[in-house]
């Protein structure tokens, strides 16, 4: 699976998880930045999340930012713990 389709597949995760477009909308949506069931869609057709949302979307949904914005939010391989084998 490519960096696109991880980012679309978790933010379709989240987009869920708030209960759809319009839910997901109300959810995020601040005073200073209200959201649209609209721009969500259009979001979601471009296949991203903004990333200055991501953290709040983290919070909120449990859908990791590691996930949502792997080219923001990635964790380096030399700084990831080995897994135990």
């Amino acid at each position: 699976m490519n960096i696109s389709e991880t980012k679309r597949e978790a933010f379709a995760s989240a987009i869920s998880k708030a209960g759809g477009q319009t839910g997901f909308a109300q959810l995020v949506s601040t005073a200073e930045r209200p959201v649209s069931q609209q721009l969500v869609s259009y979001w979601l057709k471009k296949g991203e999340l903004p990333a200055e949302l991501v953290l709040r979307v983290e919070l909120l949904t449990g859908v990791s930012r590691e996930e949502l914005r792997p080219d923001v939010f990635c964790i380096p391989e030399e700084l990831q713990q080995p897994h135990a084998a």
